[in-house]
């Protein structure tokens, strides 16, 4: 399930750099970005925000006495050129503290506070499985709708993903005849983020656990001939993520 968010900055950069930080991230939906506070309150009220990322020194409202004027607190994520507001956030529970430039690495970590990334061993792609806590049998494996039928498949038997259009083929290992189901690659990456696989193109689902070599930009597959170029959309999530340089 998505986060709802929002931000809240007087600086137009600002906001551009957390939009397109937001877009990266599958497991955030951004509902607005305003400029003022005040027009972000029927938007926190009826949207059901559930994390704001906050600039603190504005010309109408302190960031901070706006977050503490509210009844209905979403969790908040400060952000702001001026270093010195920093205790002050942390001492209303903050959820971190962002001093502007603002970097994808930086923002990365914060959220994954709020979303609880796990860390990951740098060079230990084939170990790193984005596993839910719960070891219920559900989550490892789907239905997909196959024609007339529905399908089981075990998630430890799925290569890879391929999206086209309001399709998706599903790879097998050691089987070249995918599985053919009408959704969409969108549906299959945030049902599948926790259960160990990642996009990495806006045409490509991988499982994490069946990739063998990252080079230039590319990811080669167990067993798979075919090489994926990781998406410019996806590239720093998927390094920050999986190959771990930066956390």
């Amino acid at each position: 399930m998505k986060i709802n968010c929002i931000i809240i900055d007087d600086e137009v950069l600002a906001l551009d750099i957390l939009e397109d930080y937001i877009s990266r991230m599958p497991m955030l939906e951004l509902k607005g970005r305003f400029d003022s506070p005040l027009k972000a309150m029927d938007c926190i009220i009826h949207d059901e925000i559930k994390l704001m990322f906050l600039d603190i020194n504005m010309p109408d409202m302190n960031g901070i006495k706006f977050y503490e004027s509210l009844s209905n607190k979403p969790k908040v994520i400060f952000t702001t050129a001026y270093s010195e507001y920093a205790v002050k956030g942390f001492e209303i529970n903050a959820i971190d503290y962002l001093l502007k430039p603002i970097s994808f690495s930086r923002f990365f970590q914060a959220v994954g506070k709020v979303i609880h990334i796990p860390h990951v061993q740098p060079n230990a792609v084939s170990q790193v499985a984005f596993q839910e806590n719960q070891p219920d049998e559900s989550s490892r494996f789907i239905f997909v709708k196959v024609e007339h039928f529905t399908v089981k498949i075990s998630l430890k038997d799925i290569a890879y993903l391929q999206g086209y259009k309001d399709y998706v083929k599903i790879y097998l290992i050691g089987n070249d005849k995918p599985i053919l189901t009408l959704n969409s690659i969108k549906h299959y990456e945030m049902s599948l983020f926790s259960k160990g696989f990642i996009r990495i193109h806006k045409s490509y689902i991988v499982s994490v656990n069946q990739i063998e070599i990252i080079s230039r930009n590319k990811v080669k597959l167990i067993d798979q001939d075919l090489h994926i170029t990781i998406g410019g959309n996806y590239r720093d999530f998927f390094y920050e993520l999986v190959v771990n340089k930066n956390i």
